[in-house]
Parts: C-alpha cells; sequence; structure tokens
C-alpha cells in the first residue's frame, strides 16, 4: 500500500493545494496499481475540512464522490491505475469534459501496524 499525493501542474499557490488529490492504493513491486477494487482518497486541504472531498476511485478511474455528488461529477475520471506511480508522473484528471494535468509529488509506502 502507499499514498499518493498529486497537485495541478504549474505554480504551488494555495489554490493549487486546495485541489491537491491524495489516495491510497495498492502496488505491485514495479510501482504501478494494481487489483479492480476501489482506492480510497480525497481532494483538498486538510487544514480547510470545509475544502475536502473525500471519494473511491473505482477500477476504471471514475472517480465516485458518493450519494450527494451531481450526475455530471460522477463522470470524473482519473487516469492513475494505468499509469507507474513515480514522483513527476503526469495524471490526466477529466472532469466536466476539460482535462488537467497532475503531476504526483509523493509515492509514500503505508506501514503495516
Amino acid at each position: 500500500m502507499v499514498r499518493v499525493v498529486l497537485f495541478p501542474k504549474g505554480p504551488r499557490d494555495p489554490a493549487a493545494t486546495d485541489r491537491q488529490i491524495t489516495i491510497d492504493m495498492v502496488v505491485d513491486a514495479g510501482g504501478s496499481a494494481i487489483g479492480p477494487f476501489p482506492a480510497f482518497g480525497r481532494m483538498g486541504d486538510f487544514t480547510k475540512p470545509e475544502m475536502l472531498y473525500p471519494f473511491a476511485l473505482m477500477g476504471d478511474g471514475r472517480i465516485d464522490y458518493g450519494a450527494y455528488a451531481s450526475d455530471g461529477a460522477r463522470q470524473d475520471k482519473l487516469a492513475i491505475r494505468t499509469a507507474r506511480l513515480a514522483p513527476g508522473a503526469e495524471i490526466l484528471r477529466t472532469a466536466a469534459g476539460t482535462t488537467e494535468i497532475f503531476l504526483i509529488d509523493t509515492v509514500t509506502p503505508l506501514a503495516a501496524t
């Protein structure tokens, strides 16, 4: 298991921090996501609870924000399941018909307890 943190490509300003993505995923020895099961994450800054949006990342890359998401938000996708997870890798996020590049900032192993 690893925790992957991504930021929008571009300057690291407060708006970028508000839109950071953090996902906990299972990876193989080569650093690629494995398994068809959901990964869990959130978009937003932990220091601003009113700006946190938890989600499940489905096997096909769809971002499921839960029962209260609009129909449009149910079409959001994050192309992280087909990427090698390494700092600096570009990951495409598609939302509301537009595509945006996010960069992997860190990939941190999660220790078993």
